[in-house]
């Protein structure tokens, strides 16, 4: 049961780094995304006694990746110019929208604006409240 939970926290954690990756060059992004995904389900299973392990681990990756898409959405046009992230972003939404628009336009749409920040601050929350160690009553 651990090996699956860690391969779906795995598979989401890829998916944002693909949406990440996909900002800046879209040819890329399909490798990034399943090195991401081996690189990430290895980092959650590795030494993880528990469920609960595996999911504030994969709570804290996903806060920073959720953290760094506005970041980068709003840096990349510095270096690449405002027409290629806008045409990287449409390019994000239009294959996002064949497998669903509700999955591509929208995900890229929310995580690149403010709602991108809170849902990073709130992931970032959880994962501290649920790797905290318990206080004992003595």
């Amino acid at each position: 049961m651990r090996i699956f939970n860690a391969i779906v926290a795995g598979l989401i954690a890829g998916l944002l780094l693909y949406l990440l990756v996909s900002l800046a060059t879209v040819k890329a992004a399909f490798l990034v995304f399943l090195a991401g995904w081996a690189i990430s389900t290895f980092f959650f299973y590795n030494n993880a006694a528990s469920l609960h392990k595996i999911w504030a681990r994969a709570c804290l990756l996903l806060a920073l990746e959720c953290l760094a898409i506005p970041i980068a959405s709003w840096i990349l046009p510095f270096f690449y110019g405002h027409q290629a992230v806008q045409s990287a972003m449409q390019g994000a939404q239009s294959t996002g929208q064949t497998v669903g628009s509700i999955i591509g336009g929208g995900v890229v749409n929310m995580l690149a604006g403010y709602a991108g920040l809170a849902i990073g601050f709130v992931l970032l929350a959880t994962a501290y409240l649920s790797l905290k160690p318990a206080r004992r009553r003595h």
